[in-house]
């Protein structure tokens, strides 16, 4: 079974939260974040993808690990593991680099985004702000 390694960032700027509005005609959010590479930890997948995605320079010091959630149901013979990495660093001058991707990057309301985010996303964010706000 393959294993693949993604790693996203929750980013949070008071009751908002980061996310990217995906391309197509159905309105879907993703947070920022991508696939690990073979050498990388997910920690450092994660500050490359943020810089690669939407032009934000973050460190290492910038995170707090919060989630890791597993999912082997795959129908491709895949094991995916989805890291969770909590920013409250003030994050200006965001820009959206894969405009192929994605239609905008938005701060939100965060439980305006539910609706719209994947079923694991959704799941993590719910539970930082039930347990943290």
């Amino acid at each position: 079974m393959k294993k693949i390694d993604k790693s996203r960032l929750i980013a949070i700027q008071g009751d908002k939260i980061l996310v990217l509005e995906k391309v197509g005609s159905k309105k879907k959010y993703s947070l920022a974040g991508g696939i690990k590479k073979k050498k990388e930890t997910t920690i450092n997948s994660l500050v490359r993808e943020i810089y690669e995605e939407i032009g934000v320079d973050l460190s290492i010091e910038d995170l707090t690990y919060f989630l890791s959630k597993k999912d082997s149901r795959n129908k491709n013979q895949q094991e995916i593991s989805k890291h969770y990495y909590i920013t409250e660093k003030a994050i200006e001058k965001i820009q959206n680099l894969e405009p192929h991707k994605f239609k905008n990057v938005l701060w939100i309301f965060w439980y305006d985004t539910l609706e719209y985010l994947d079923k694991e996303d959704r799941t993590a964010v719910t539970l930082y702000f039930d347990q943290y706000k």
